[in-house]
């Protein structure tokens, strides 16, 4: 992807403003929704999934788009707008959802706001320098994507060694656990699939919405369990109906039976399960729409290449070397956005911005007689004809 290519989404922000408003407002509901329906009473589940919608969108949602062809430059635009607009969103949501969701619980848990606060800063320094080294030195951009995808995998791991250490690993909970968390992910996706086509969005750029939308930011969630939560916490383990674990080893130490004990705490790890899970359904949901995008005609990749082909290929319209046979939705981009044919022609084709330069030195009029050509086009026209005409009684 080329930097004007970036550049160029935020000079036109209609995709950027669509999915911002998907991922921080519509996400969030969903998993206030989720919530209620699931986790009313279980703080230790409801807690990490609110913050899991409320984040900001993860760095391998551009591999997503990239690898299957969506649009790029507006893929790393949002990831960007998010990663700021979250720095405030963030917290706000949290608090609201917070007080809705567990009104007479409120205090349960003391979330460690400079924890929080500490991760959005990491992922914020991380996009602005990356971009400032992408642009200074291009050859980096490789090992940059490299290091990317290795941190990516790591918070993978991360978050499936918390998780697989726990008392209740994530293949071994019930089903409101995997139907509570699955929820939020598959809601977004397909309302932000069908609110960006209702805004005329063009088909590429929909799918990216999509993408951005629903691949969270784990890390935050995972840094706020880590920092806020604890096994001792007597609010936390009673709601699990279990006994806080220093607790639970005071009384095996005074000669207690730990059999008639409930079982010792372990919050942190049930806990990170959350959004370790998040990551398998949004992996699993966004690996099926993707595909059926691909063959819907939905990318810039046809649907008629092979799926090596598609994966291994780069059919970007600003790619350095773009595939010839390409979907060219820029084309009808605009179709559908009531109020902006100033922008986007209805009669299929993209217009130049007044003032672009033609091929003949003159301005290019954005105006356009009623059988769909430019008068300069028609001038140009005709003085080729003249020329073939010469050459040929020459």
């Amino acid at each position: 992807m080329d930097i004007p290519d970036f550049r160029d989404r935020f000079r036109k922000p209609t995709g950027i403003v669509i999915g911002l408003v998907c991922q921080f407002v519509f996400l969030p509901v969903a998993g206030f929704l989720s919530i209620r329906l699931f986790y009313a009473n279980d703080p230790v589940h409801g807690i990490p999934l609110l913050v899991t919608v409320c984040s900001p969108g993860g760095s391998y949602s551009n591999w997503w788009c990239s690898l299957f062809n969506s649009d790029l430059p507006l893929s790393m635009a949002m990831t960007s707008a998010s990663s700021l607009f979250a720095v405030a969103t963030l917290p706000i949501n949290v608090l609201i959802y917070l007080k809705l969701s567990y009104p007479s619980e409120e205090s349960a848990v003391s979330l460690d706001w400079g924890g929080l606060f500490t991760s959005l800063a990491v992922v914020v320094v991380g996009i602005i320098w990356g971009l400032f080294l992408g642009s200074k030195k291009p050859r980096w951009r490789g090992k940059l994507n490299v290091a990317g995808n290795a941190s990516g995998v790591a918070l993978v791991l991360l978050g499936f060694f918390f998780s697989s250490n726990s008392s209740a690993p994530i293949w071994a909970r019930t089903s409101d656990f995997y139907f509570g968390i699955a929820m939020p992910c598959v809601f977004g996706l397909l309302l932000s699939l069908a609110f960006s086509k209702l805004c005329g969005l063009p088909k590429p750029h929909c799918l990216s919405v999509t993408i951005e939308t629903c691949y969270q930011n784990t890390a935050i969630p995972l840094a706020v369990i880590l920092s806020s939560f604890s096994n001792d916490d007597t609010a936390l383990c009673e709601s699990l109906g279990r006994t806080p674990r220093q607790e639970w080893r005071d009384r095996i130490a005074n000669g207690e039976d730990a059999s008639q004990l409930p079982p010792p705490c372990d919050v942190i790890g049930i806990a990170a399960g959350v959004p370790t899970f998040y990551q398998v359904a949004q992996i699993v949901s966004l690996g099926f729409i993707c595909l059926v995008g691909w063959k819907s005609g939905w990318t810039y990749a046809p649907p008629g290449h092979g799926f090596y082909r598609v994966l291994t290929r780069n059919y970007q319209p600003g790619a350095a070397d773009p595939e010839p046979d390409r979907i060219r939705h820029e084309e009808h981009e605009g179709e559908g956005l009531s109020g902006c044919s100033c922008c986007f022609p209805r009669g299929g084709g993209v217009l130049e911005e007044e003032g672009t330069t033609g091929s003949n030195g003159r301005d290019i009029d954005d105006r356009q007689n009623p059988s769909g050509a430019g008068v300069d086009s028609i001038n140009l026209d005709a003085v080729q004809l003249a020329e073939v005409t010469v050459e040929d009684r020459k």
